[in-house]
């Protein structure tokens, strides 16, 4: 049986094995082409600052780290 997508929340949230956690993490980041404000601002050509003021980019903190999403709407709200 598939699990839905709540399902799939309530289990990552349940898990505290950080080596299984590293994995979700670098998985989901390499997919959704996670990059640095600096990275993606060289990326297309523009200025770090164009990155942050764009809404073409979904922005979010990993860490202390400022990193962006491209081609995911900036909307500033979790989707559930």
């Amino acid at each position: 049986m598939e699990k839905t997508k709540n399902q799939l929340l309530i289990e990552v949230d349940k898990e505290n094995d950080k080596e299984k956690l590293v994995q979700i993490l670098e998985l989901t980041a390499h997919k959704l082409e996670v990059n640095t404000i600096s990275e993606l601002a060289r990326i297309y050509d523009i200025s770090p600052n164009g990155v942050k003021s764009s809404k073409r980019f979904r922005k979010l903190f990993i860490g202390k780290q400022l990193m962006a999403i491209p081609n995911l709407r900036d909307n500033n709200k979790m989707p559930f």
